[in-house]
């Protein structure tokens, strides 16, 4: 089988093209090229595939990116709520474009180094995603918008894997340099890390100064920028003698940062208006576990079905501080039953 392989040039995706390559597939590795810094990235990724005596190609995205992800991004801290560009990313090119191309190129199938599994459900005759062995480094969060058929294309062989240092061990004789690199964190293009100087730095109205308030709308300060403020944060907020602030919201339209109390945090259900689920006969209502962000506790809650992709989830026992513009994600045990944007939180 030709698979191809998402290289970043990262010891993940490294090992997964070795491992493919090893059970005798005819592996090519394919690296999305989506920012200008990634020129280091690039060159990783092409020296690993040399190594592993494979193709490499590199997709030139850079302004589908920009114009789909990035402006998203920013669009979305204007509105007052907090994106997460990585599952757009992953929709729109990982998983969306980049599978059109590698089809063009040849090959039968596509894989990358996250850390999930995919099985084939005999019963209902539908491929389903688990969380990985290794929870601490489950990316399944990630992948509750993928089809059936971009499942069927799907190989995860890093989701059996127990340890990162497994991981690490296996690449070890091939590359050590690559084998010691170290885990990117952060929002890759900004090469800083830091998203209020990137959306200064791009004159987002999401950092012009404006109000700090309390609920009733008394004036309590100003701030540098509604980008700079998410739901349940205590930093960067005026003192009182009861105790910390916290922001409890953000009303974008006035340009304020809204603040309160712990209490005000705490909410009991979450809708969401484009919720997707992985199978095509999903039956609901359904008691599930949620996620409310990438590394959130797992709450106990029950997903209903108000229309054709708006859900309502109720909680078992409240929740602190969902935040509007994350995902929220749902799980049956370990199998991903789906996940939508938070767009309401009562």
């Amino acid at each position: 089988m030709k698979i191809a392989v998402g290289m970043s040039g990262g010891i993940d995706s490294s090992t997964t093209a070795l491992l493919l390559k090893e059970e005798g597939h005819d592996v090519i590795g394919v690296t999305m090229f989506l920012f200008e810094h990634q020129t280091s990235e690039i060159e990783h990724a092409k020296l690993v595939c040399e190594k592993l005596k494979i193709p490499h190609f590199v997709m030139d995205y850079r302004e589908a990116f920009q114009n789909h992800v990035i402006s998203e991004f920013i669009k979305t801290y204007e509105a007052g709520h907090t994106p997460n560009p990585c599952i757009r990313c992953n929709c729109l090119f990982k998983y969306g474009q980049l599978i059109d191309d590698v089809k063009a190129l040849g090959a039968d199938a596509f894989s990358t180094g996250h850390y999930a599994k995919i099985q084939f459900n005999q019963d209902s005759k539908e491929f389903e995603i688990h969380m990985a062995v290794n929870r601490r480094k489950d990316q399944s969060y990630n992948l509750f918008h993928l089809s059936q058929e971009t499942l069927a294309m799907l190989h995860f062989p890093l989701g059996d894997v127990k340890s990162k240092d497994s991981v690490r061990d296996i690449f070890q004789s091939v590359n050590i340099e690559t084998a010691k690199k170290k885990d990117s964190l952060g929002i890759c293009f900004i090469e800083h890390k830091q998203h209020e100087l990137y959306l200064n730095s791009a004159n987002s109205s999401a950092m012009k100064s404006g109000e700090i308030v309390d609920k009733s709308g008394k004036f309590l300060g100003y701030h540098q920028g509604i980008a700079g403020y998410t739901v349940g944060q205590k930093k960067g907020l005026p003192e009182r003698e009861s105790g910390k602030y916290v922001t409890i919201g953000i009303d974008a339209a006035k340009n304020q940062v809204i603040v309160g109390d712990e209490a005000d945090l705490i909410k009991f259900s979450i809708k969401s208006n484009d919720f997707s689920f992985i199978s095509n006969h999903q039956k609901l209502p359904l008691e599930v576990s949620v996620k409310v962000s990438q590394w959130s506790t797992i709450y106990a809650g029950k997903l209903y079905a108000l229309s054709a992709s708006e859900t309502l989830i109720q909680f078992k026992e409240p929740v602190r501080a969902p935040a509007l513009g994350q995902a929220v994600v749902c799980y049956e045990g370990t199998k991903l039953i789906g996940g939508g944007t938070i767009h309401k939180a009562d």
